[in-house]
């Protein structure tokens, strides 16, 4: 072969069967049998399986039926509310109603006898000279004198005269 060839033809050059053949063997893998014997899936693996997914299905059904009941009471809950809301409306209303002016006119015209002023009750007073307005004295010597009027007369009382 020499350098300045590009291709090589006798590679690409028909080869006789004998040729393929023997090309073939060299180039081909070999099989190597497997020598151990394949393991079956164990008993205990399997019973356990179907243990845990037995206990997966009572689980999921106890929950169920756990759900189912809570859900039940909530609802019975729910109407108690409904029903106690609606009790206490009826009673607001009556509230209401028990409070208005007409039902106080009323109450106290048939229960107390009561009546409505007239104006022939209506009496004027008038007051001759002028009014004054005094203030009561707060602090210092007054308020030291009235506390201690306050406390002998509180000691009178449970003195014997």
């Amino acid at each position: 072969m020499s350098a300045e060839v590009a291709y090589v033809l006798e590679n690409f050059a028909a080869k006789t069967a004998v040729e393929q053949d023997k090309e073939l063997k060299s180039r081909s893998l070999r099989i190597i049998q497997n020598r151990r014997k394949e393991k079956g899936i164990a008993p205990a693996k399997i019973i356990l399986g179907a243990i845990m997914t037995i206990v997966i299905c009572v689980v999921m059904i106890y929950s169920q039926v756990v759900l189912t009941e809570l859900t039940s009471e909530v609802g019975f809950y729910e109407n108690q509310i409904t029903d106690l809301n609606t009790e206490y409306v009826r009673l607001q209303s009556e509230l209401e109603a028990s409070t208005s002016i007409k039902t106080l006119e009323e109450a106290a015209e048939n229960k107390l006898g009561l009546a409505k002023i007239d104006s022939s009750q209506v009496e004027y007073v008038s007051l001759t000279g002028t009014d004054d307005i005094t203030v009561a004295q707060t602090g210092g010597i007054y308020l030291a004198e009235q506390y201690w009027n306050n406390f002998v007369a509180f000691i009178a009382e449970y003195l014997p005269f």
